[in-house]
């Protein structure tokens, strides 16, 4: 049985301008420092907006974008903008000598290849420690970029407290994370901006038009989620869409959290197909964004996500196939389930006149699993 489950309806008070204390964290001039930065790199070019027309009339809403983050670079998901841009600030705050670091990060795929993508772009040496059951083919992308892997047992917070000694061990060495290390938060709120690149995107393209009237996005930690909640409200605080994120059952730290009214723990992120959303805590640097500025959290079941990557895939309504990683189904398999389901419908206001942006906050990053999710 699909199952759907939704928080908060309603969300926080439209029309209201961005707040001057979540600008603390990340504001107009870290944003556009990001977009400068960002737009300067090789290759850089905004990812797509693909309509979906007829899967947006199946599902009984106006208009469905999908914002295919597969597209980003060479790295294949919205994480090149992230890491890789806090890297190149720190190195910069460290006086600009790239050969002199190492960047270290845990990873279970996506933001260890960005980091080894954005280390080789800018000459420095990369460490990537993954958790052991981390797939083949996503240790091999982030070798390919020259950095060293390594396989600690156990889960990604094991990997992760692997990184964190590692980078203690010396004061050239760079930890690339979402949290605060050592007193400081500024990798964590360069990570933010840099993600929040992918909000200034939507609403330069959405410039001429209407604004959506929703947002989907996934949420692990929630730095996504958060940057695109921020961009967003940014860009057009009169005319922000209502943005809602997608995580797995299995590990819904965010929409447990924005239940709650506060930061949730949970004691086993468990597992999912979705992988790189299993976490269990959300980031403190992107809590009080998100607390201000998601209207909504769903949390959807594996089956719906293996079920909404094959159908696009397939091109199973008549829109042409379209390949997502399985990660980055996440936000379109919560829209799928959630129209499809009354109450959840109408909790978020979805309806024929609804415009909807969902992001495929990943393309196929392992094409041996996507293969097998797919037969």
């Amino acid at each position: 049985m699909d199952r759907v489950s939704v928080v908060r309806p309603g969300g926080p008070v439209r029309g209201t301008a961005y707040p001057a204390a979540l600008g603390r964290i990340l504001g107009e001039v870290q944003l556009a420092e990001a977009r400068a930065a960002v737009a300067g790199w090789a290759g850089y070019a905004p990812t797509p907006l693909i309509d979906r027309p007829r899967l947006a009339a199946s599902l009984g809403i106006g208009r469905l974008r999908i914002k295919h983050e597969g597209m980003r670079f060479a790295v294949g998901s919205f994480k090149a903008l992230g890491p890789p841009y806090a890297l190149q600030r720190e190195i910069a705050r460290r006086g600009g000598d790239a050969r002199r670091v190492t960047a270290i990060a845990a990873t279970s795929g996506n933001h260890g290849r960005a980091l080894a993508w954005g280390a080789a772009r800018l000459g420095a040496a990369c460490r990537i420690f993954m958790p052991a059951h981390t797939s083949a083919g996503r240790e091999a992308a982030i070798a390919a970029f020259g950095a060293e892997t390594l396989r600690i047992p156990g889960n990604f917070d094991d990997a992760l407290a692997a990184a964190h000694a590692d980078a203690a061990r010396g004061p050239d060495r760079i930890l690339v994370a979402d949290a605060v290390v050592a007193g400081r938060d500024a990798i964590a709120r360069d990570i933010l901006a840099g993600y929040a690149v992918l909000a200034a995107e939507i609403a330069e393209a959405c410039a001429d038009g209407p604004p959506p009237s929703h947002v989907f996005v996934a949420a692990g930690n929630g730095t996504l989620a958060a940057a695109t909640a921020a961009g967003l409200w940014i860009a057009q605080p009169a005319r922000r869409p209502a943005i809602v994120t997608a995580e797995p059952e299995t590990s819904d730290c965010v929409r447990r959290s924005l239940a709650a009214g506060a930061p949730v723990a949970l004691a086993d992120a468990g597992e999912s197909v979705m992988d790189g959303l299993v976490v269990g805590t959300p980031s403190a640097v992107a809590w009080p964004i998100l607390a201000a500025g998601i209207d909504a959290a769903v949390a959807v079941d594996d089956p719906a996500a293996v079920e909404t990557l094959r159908r696009m895939a397939k091109g199973t309504d008549g829109d042409a196939a379209l390949e997502i990683g399985e990660t980055g189904i996440a936000a379109i398999a919560a829209l799928v389930r959630s129209a499809a389901t009354p109450a959840a419908r109408s909790a978020l206001g979805l309806c024929p006149g609804s415009d909807v942006v969902a992001i495929a906050c990943a393309g196929v990053t392992d094409p041996d699993v996507f293969v097998r999710l797919c037969a």
